[in-house]
């Protein structure tokens, strides 16, 4: 027995010296080689908040999730082009720093289309405006569809809301899109969309987005930041058509959300049709039942007298509301928020005011006879939602990252996943989170492990992500309505 104890002790004492030979060979290896990954500690702050969202984004439980989605009312079909390249096809002697810079609230001529795209570029905004006569938009159409480059997609928001749903939807899921929908725009559709027989149209109706890189230049202005301008003639939108085929549809689709846009096209009706028309639809959406969430998508609007109709005939009788900051500045001014006097109305506006706004939104929308119960604001640089901390949304932390997310992924057009080389986080230090003096809210360092700020004032709850800005964005047409159509999936709702 001590024969083979000796062994065993001289075995492992050999099979120990290999191990501390290897050992200290891997380790004499390793110093050698230059470090290819760097420690967290080192990584660029855009990586950083990227693989915080990965780890933080989650689905809402099944129970409170999203299975049958219906969406409306505006659909069409864009034409996508450069807007230098248009504004040159159009008058190839308008390239000149002559060229006056307006805003015109409607176009009645392509020379007011050009002091409109001017104005929206120099101010690296994004715009959408109505064409008056059907004979100027077909004009500015067939020119547009003779540049090689022309492209089409699928255009409007509620149908770029639906598509955008219908491609995230599990296999249970179904979504309903109410737009009218004519033999161009059919074919772009996802499959899995359903589309009442009555609303399949002989016509599509077109909307010119005129896209700007930033840096891109015309008649002596520069766009500082990328984006588009939007124009249309647009009878069957922006009558809203589509609504009462849309709401009758529900019943037998059993829809558990809905989602309606498109009032900001009545604004190129006369006043007494867009009030009428306002009423109706204000007066059907009270028939539908509490449990069913409905959500608005706002855009952009020059008429206030039509958006103060908007908020005081639609907004009590949603859950949701989706805007962006033009919209935000306009309901402030409307409603007589705060920090609205004295401001540049098309820049983006602080973390501080906007929550400020946001909160002044929801306590003044939101009271005891509105349904409305959720804001979700989105903005270039970063996105807040605000919900009232009684309502039956859940998993809003988780909605807003999604929405920042998808925001950064789609305008740099890689949807296959983040590349943070390619982005930009514009947001860091100190995050005041009131612009107010005496609201006692302490200011949070924002860390870009941990992107996601959420804090409560009064009854209403936040939620704060920034955006990874894309550096060089290849797609800004639909980026809000895919950004609130994201953020709508990944949210949740107790019934």
């Amino acid at each position: 027995m001590g024969y083979v104890n000796l062994l065993i002790t001289l075995a492992v004492a050999a099979i120990a010296a290999t191990l501390a030979y290897y050992a200290w060979d891997a380790a004499t290896l390793l110093r050698r080689i230059p470090k290819v990954y760097k420690s967290n500690d080192d990584l660029p702050k855009e990586t950083e908040v990227a693989q915080a969202w990965t780890s933080s984004i989650f689905l809402p439980k099944a129970e409170n999730s999203f299975k049958r989605i219906a969406v409306g009312v505006n659909g069409n079909v864009d034409l996508i082009v450069k807007g230098s390249k248009l504004m040159m096809m159009l008058d190839a002697n308008s390239n000149t720093s002559k060229e006056q810079s307006f805003d015109h609230s409607s176009l009645r001529s392509i020379k007011d289309l050009q002091e409109t795209f001017k104005y929206y570029l120099s101010k690296g905004a994004g715009g959408e405006r109505y064409m008056d006569t059907f004979e100027e938009f077909h004009k500015v159409l067939t020119v547009a569809k003779n540049i090689p480059s022309t492209e089409y997609f699928i255009g409007g928001n509620g149908a770029l809301m639906a598509q955008k749903l219908a491609v995230m939807m599990p296999d249970d899921g179904k979504v309903l899109l109410g737009v009218p929908v004519g033999p161009i725009l059919k074919p772009l559709l996802h499959p899995l969309l359903v589309v009442p027989d009555k609303l399949l149209v002989n016509d599509d109706e077109y909307h010119m987005i005129l896209e700007y890189a930033k840096g891109e230049k015309w008649a002596g202005s520069e766009a500082p930041i990328a984006s588009r301008f939007i124009f249309s003639h647009d009878k069957s939108n922006s009558q809203m058509t589509a609504v009462e085929t849309f709401l009758t549809s529900l019943k037998q689709f059993q829809a558990d959300l809905i989602v309606l846009s498109g009032f900001h096209l009545l604004e190129s009706n006369e006043s007494h049709f867009w009030k009428r028309r306002l009423a109706e639809i204000s007066a059907q959406l009270k028939s539908i039942a509490k449990n069913i969430p409905i959500h608005v998508e706002l855009a952009s609007m020059a008429n206030t007298n039509c958006m103060e109709e908007i908020l005081k005939q639609v907004l009590p009788v949603v859950d949701s509301l989706g805007l962006n900051e033009q919209e935000l500045w306009m309901v402030c001014q409307i409603g007589g928020g705060p920090h609205c006097t004295g401001k540049d109305l098309s820049a983006p506006p602080s973390i501080p005011i906007t929550a400020d706004i946001l909160h002044w939104m929801i306590e003044k929308y939101g009271n005891d006879g509105s349904r409305l119960t959720r804001i979700h604001f989105h903005t270039l640089p970063y996105h807040i939602a605000v919900v009232n901390d009684t309502s039956s949304w859940k998993n809003q932390a988780s909605s807003v990252a999604a929405g920042t997310r998808i925001a950064s992924t789609q305008a740099c057009d890689d949807l296959d996943g983040l590349k943070p080389h390619k982005m930009e986080l514009r947001v860091s230090g100190d995050i005041q989170l009131s612009a107010q003096p005496d609201v006692n809210l302490k200011p949070v360092t924002f860390d870009p492990k941990n992107p996601i700020v959420s804090w409560q004032r009064s009854r209403a709850m936040f939620h704060f992500s920034p955006v990874l800005v894309c550096r060089k964005p290849i797609k800004t047409v639909g980026l809000g309505d895919s950004i609130s159509a994201v953020g709508l999936y990944y949210s949740g709702y107790e019934r």
